[in-house]
């Protein structure tokens, strides 16, 4: 069973603990937000689910093991990095980072932990009406 923490429910964290919470093998153990009523629709919504306003409790969390994180891209490296630090997988929605030069000191750190990190991509994995894939 993965483990994940999501940090940032926004506009698009919605669906990511929507989509993360229907896969088989995967728990969304806790969420992290600083607005109020973003925790109260996650709450309502997902009872299970584990809430907080510091993404600390997530990154620094023995018991997750995927860090999902769904803020504004200023945020996105640091987050990231501290997650990997952290022995976390990451999964970051896109834009990945605000610089290349981020990008490939986040990839190198997670070869070097031996961790995967993903960017979320819309529609990565859709297939067209002729089952031709997308790329």
């Amino acid at each position: 069973m993965l483990n994940i923490g999501v940090i940032g429910f926004g506009y698009w964290g919605p669906n990511i603990v929507r989509n993360f919470s229907s896969v088989e093998g995967v728990r969304v153990t806790m969420v992290c937000d600083k607005r109020d009523d973003a925790l109260k629709h996650i709450q309502r919504d997902y009872p299970a689910i584990n809430l907080t306003t510091s993404a600390d409790e997530i990154l620094l969390s023995p018991d997750i093991d995927v860090v999902a994180i769904v803020t504004p891209v200023s945020s996105h490296y640091e987050l990231a990095k501290r997650a990997l630090e952290n022995g976390k997988h990451v999964f970051v929605e896109k834009p990945f980072t605000a610089t290349s030069e981020q990008a490939e000191e986040l990839i190198e750190l997670a070869e070097w932990k031996n961790l995967t990190i993903m960017v979320d991509h819309t529609f990565i994995y859709t297939c067209c009406q002729d089952d031709t894939e997308i790329y």
